[in-house]
This record gives structure tokens, C-alpha cells and sequence, in this order.
């Protein structure tokens, strides 16, 4: 898949009335939104769902992990390690994934895609799936990236299969 794809995938997700539900959405990434049948979803549900994979996998990381789920921690894991899906980033890029896993400051980890650096080479724009997003009226949206940038856990990866 080709960065503009994803973004492309991504942001037509977004305005579509779509709940957050933690641990719901992105298990079959042929649909046309990443929602369950009650048009729920999170934020690696929805990521997975925009790379085109399904959030539950038989890759023997995940298994041994978590029992083949790909969410925030499994994704800061594999990270860390490139071992799985994703690799490490020094520095973000559009297309990326921001990411943190559950740690003392966050009950639950958080994830989005990076579409637009500033002219420093910031992330200036991440579309994520997220409660507080859903106070807008709709769970996916292309917002700041401040949520991520109050984490000091937060790091970028990068999915294997974008080109």
C-alpha cells in the first residue's frame, strides 16, 4: 500500500457517525468502514482496518504477546523490536503511526496516522479514532496531535507494507 492510500483509506472513514468503543472494529479490513454492526470502533481498530489488515493476526509476535491481537501496547512492542508489522521510526514521516502504549499516565494506550509535518518536521495533523473525539460527533477525525505529545512514551513506527 502506498502512503497516499492509507491517508486516502483513513480519511474516508471520517464523517461517518462513527462511535468509539474500546476494543471494537477493524477485524475485517475488505469492509468499507472499519465500524462493527453497531458502527463502533477504536483506535487500533481503526488504524489496523486502514493499513488493510485485520486487528487480529496469527503472526507469532501478537500470539505470543497477546493472543494475536494487534492494539496500542502490541503495536509499541513490536515497535521497539521490529520483529512484527512495524519498525522503528527516529523521526516522524507521513504515514507513520504515533503511538503509546497503557503506562502510569494512560489507563489505555492511543494510536493515530501522521498526515501533515510543520516546517520543522513536526507532526502538525494525526487522524485517529477516539472518545474524545466522539464528543465532536464523530470518533474519527484529523485533529492536532496534542493527545499524543502530553505521552512521553510516545514513539512513530512505520508499517512494513507501505511503500
Amino acid at each position: 500500500m502506498k502512503v497516499v492510500d492509507l491517508l486516502s483509506r483513513a480519511r474516508a472513514a471520517s464523517g461517518r457517525k462513527i462511535k468509539y468503543k474500546l476494543g471494537a472494529g477493524g477485524m475485517n479490513p475488505a469492509q468499507p468502514l472499519p465500524a462493527n454492526i453497531n458502527h463502533e470502533c477504536d483506535c487500533s481498530g481503526y488504524v489496523c482496518w486502514a493499513l488493510g489488515i485485520s486487528r487480529k493476526t496469527e503472526h507469532p509476535l501478537y500470539l505470543q504477546f497477546n493472543g494475536g491481537w494487534i492494539n496500542t501496547d502490541a503495536m509499541v512492542h513490536d515497535g521497539r523490536k521490529a520483529s512484527g508489522y512495524f519498525e522503528p521510526l527516529a523521526k516522524p514521516k507521513v504515514g507513520a503511526l504515533i503511538v503509546y502504549g497503557k503506562n502510569p499516565k494512560a489507563s489505555v494506550g492511543h494510536v493515530g496516522i501522521v498526515t501533515a509535518l510543520d516546517a520543522a518536521g513536526g507532526v502538525s495533523k494525526v487522524i485517529h479514532c477516539s472518545n474524545g473525539n466522539h464528543k465532536l460527533g464523530d470518533a474519527i477525525q484529523e485533529t492536532a496531535p496534542t493527545v499524543f505529545l502530553k505521552q512521553p512514551s510516545t514513539i512513530y513506527v512505520w508499517y512494513a507494507g507501505l511503500t
